[in-house]
C-alpha cells in the first residue's frame, strides 16, 4: 500500500526546508574536495602503473576497472547500511570520519607501491591496492551523497549546496591534477616524485575529509527509525521504477564514462602529443577549475531559467565542442591555445557537473513523495554505483585502446619511444572517443521527465494542500 507523507513533512518552516546557513553549505561540501582530490590524484595511478610498475597498459586499465566494478556493486549496500545506522552523530556521518582515514591511507599506499621483479606479482599487488582504494572511497562518498535529500527539501536550496559542491569539486580538482602534478615535478619526478606526492596529498585529503566531518554537526539530518526498515531487494526494485532516477543514472554513466577517458588520457596527451612537462597538465587542470568557478553564477541563473534539464544540455554541447578543439594541437602549441581550451572546458563543465549533482536530490525527493520511502542512502549508493562504472568505463577503454594502439610500457621511469600509432591512440582518447560519450549522455537528458513545476506539484499533493 503507497504511503504518503504527513503535511508538517514538507512544511516550508520545518528544518529541512530553511535556508540553508551558509557554514553548512561550505562544510558538507569539503567532502567533495577531498573526494575529488581522491579521484583525479587516482587517475595518476593508470600512468604510474604501466611508467613505473612495468604493467602493459590494457592489463593496467583492466584492474582499474574490475576495481571500480567491485566497489560499484558494493556502493548500494553501503548506503542501505547507512540508512539504518544509528549512532549519537547520526547515521551518516560516522562514515565520513572512517572513510577519511581510509582515503588517506590507502592514496599513500597506491603510490608508495615496492617496484617487483615480475608483472604477476606487480599485478596481484596492484589489484590487491586498488581494491581497498576503492572501497575507501565508497565508505565515505556514499553517506555523503545521501546527505543533501536530508538536509533541505527545497530544490532551489539543492542546487545552492550543488554549486559550492561544484566549487570545491573544481577546487580538488586543482589539487588532484595541478598539484599532484607540480609536486611531482617539485619532488624530481620520476618514481621518487610520485612517492613523495602521494605522501603529502594523503595528509591533504586527510585533513579535508575530517574538516567536513567536523563542519556538519550542525546539519539537520535524520535519524533511522526502527519502524521504517524496506528489504534491500525492495529498495532496488523502488529504485528501478523511479524514471527520473533512472534516466539520470543513464546520462551519468555516460557523463562518467566521458569524463574517464578524457581524465584518464590527460596526462599521456600532454607528455606524448604536446610533449610537455606534467608543470603544463597542472596548468590545465588549473584552468579547469578557473573556468568552473567562474562559471556558477550563470549556470545558475540558466538552471532557474531554463530548468535543469536543458542547461545540462546546454553545458554538454559547450564542453563537447572544447574536448574537440584539442585534436589539432602536438608539439609546439602555443601556451595561450592550452590556457585558451582548458578555460573555456571549465565554463562548459560547471554547468553539467552542478546541474547533474543537483538533480539526485530531486529524484529521492520524488521518490519520497510518490511512495514515502526515505532510502536516500540506497539511491546514493546506487548514483556512486554508476559513477564508478563509468569511471572503470573509461579508464579500462583508455588502457585498452593504448595498447590496441601500440602503446609501450616501461619499468621504474625508464625512458620508452612510444611509436607514433600509440600517440593517435592518446589523442582520440582524449578527444574524440570521449566527446562521442559526451553526447550520447546530452541525448540521453533530453528524456529526462523531472522538472520544477513538477516537484512544487508533488510537494504540494503530499502536503494535502
Amino acid at each position: 500500500m503507497k504511503t504518503t507523507p504527513s503535511p508538517s513533512a514538507a512544511h516550508a518552516d520545518s528544518p529541512a526546508g530553511r535556508p540553508l546557513p551558509l557554514g553548512i553549505c561550505i562544510g558538507w561540501s569539503l567532502g567533495t574536495l577531498g573526494l575529488t582530490t581522491f579521484m583525479v590524484g587516482s587517475y595518476l595511478l593508470l600512468r604510474f602503473m604501466t611508467d613505473y610498475m612495468a604493467v602493459p597498459p590494457a592489463v593496467a586499465g583492466t584492474i582499474f576497472a574490475l576495481a571500480k566494478i567491485y566497489d560499484g556493486i558494493a556502493d548500494p549496500i553501503i548506503g542501505s547500511f547507512s540508512d539504518r545506522s544509528r549512532s549519537r552523530w547520526g547515521r551518516r556521518r560516522p562514515f565520513l570520519l572512517g572513510g577519511a582515514v581510509a582515503c588517506a591511507l590507502t592514496f599513500m599506499l597506491a603510490f608508495n607501491a615496492p617496484v617487483v621483479s615480475t608483472e604477476a606479482g606487480a599485478v596481484a599487488m596492484l589489484s590487491a591496492l586498488l581494491l581497498l582504494h576503492a572501497t575507501s572511497y565508497a565508505i565515505f562518498a556514499v553517506p555523503y551523497m545521501a546527505m543533501p535529500a536530508e538536509m533541505t527539501d527545497r530544490p532551489a536550496e539543492r542546487s545552492k549546496l550543488m554549486s559550492f559542491r561544484v566549487i570545491n569539486g573544481s577546487l580538488g580538482n586543482l589539487l588532484g591534477g595541478w598539484a599532484t602534478a607540480s609536486l611531482i615535478a617539485f619532488f624530481g619526478g620520476g618514481l621518487a616524485g610520485h612517492r613523495a606526492m602521494g605522501l603529502v596529498i594523503g595528509l591533504v585529503i586527510f585533513v579535508i575529509m575530517i574538516a567536513c566531518f567536523q563542519l556538519t554537526r550542525g546539519a539537520k539530518l535524520r535519524e533511522a527509525e526502527s519502524h521504517e526498515h524496506i528489504p534491500y531487494r525492495q529498495q532496488i526494485a523502488g529504485a528501478v521504477r523511479n524514471r527520473p532516477f533512472v534516466m539520470l543514472q543513464a546520462a551519468k554513466l555516460m557523463l562518467l564514462s566521458a569524463a574517464g577517458l578524457h581524465t584518464a588520457s590527460a596526462a599521456f596527451f600532454v607528455q606524448r602529443r604536446l610533449e610537455m612537462s606534467d608543470a603544463w597538465l597542472g596548468t590545465i587542470y588549473a584552468m579547469l577549475t578557473i573556468g568552473t568557478v567562474v562559471a556558477q553564477p550563470l549556470w545558475l541563473m540558466l538552471g532557474r531559467r531554463f530548468g535543469k534539464r536543458r542547461t545540462y544540455m546546454l553545458g554538454g554541447l559547450f564542453t563537447a565542442v572544447t574536448w574537440l578543439a584539442w585534436a589539432p594541437f602536438g608539439p609546439g602549441t602555443p601556451g595561450w591555445v592550452i590556457v585558451a581550451i582548458g578555460l573555456a572546458a571549465g565554463l562548459g563543465n560547471g554547468g553539467i557537473v552542478m546541474i547533474s549533482q543537483s538533480m539526485l536530490p530531486d529524484t529521492m525527493e520524488y521518490q519520497y513523495r510518490s511512495t514515502g520511502q526515505r532510502i536516500e542512502g540506497s539511491f546514493a549508493g546506487l548514483y556512486i554505483m554508476v559513477e564508478k562504472l563509468g569511471q572503470a568505463i573509461g579508464a579500462s577503454l583508455t588502457g585498452i585502446i593504448l595498447g590496441l594502439f601500440g602503446y609501450v610500457q616501461g619499468r621504474a621511469g625508464a625512458e620508452v619511444v612510444q611509436p607514433a600509432s600509440a600517440v593517435t591512440g592518446i589523442t582520440l582518447c582524449y578527444s574524440l572517443f570521449s566527446t562521442l560519450f559526451l553526447l550520447v549522455s546530452v541525448a540521453i537528458m533530453y528524456f529526462y521527465p523531472l522538472d520544477e513545476r513538477t516537484m512544487t506539484l508533488r510537494r504540494k499533493l503530499s502536503a494535502g494542500e
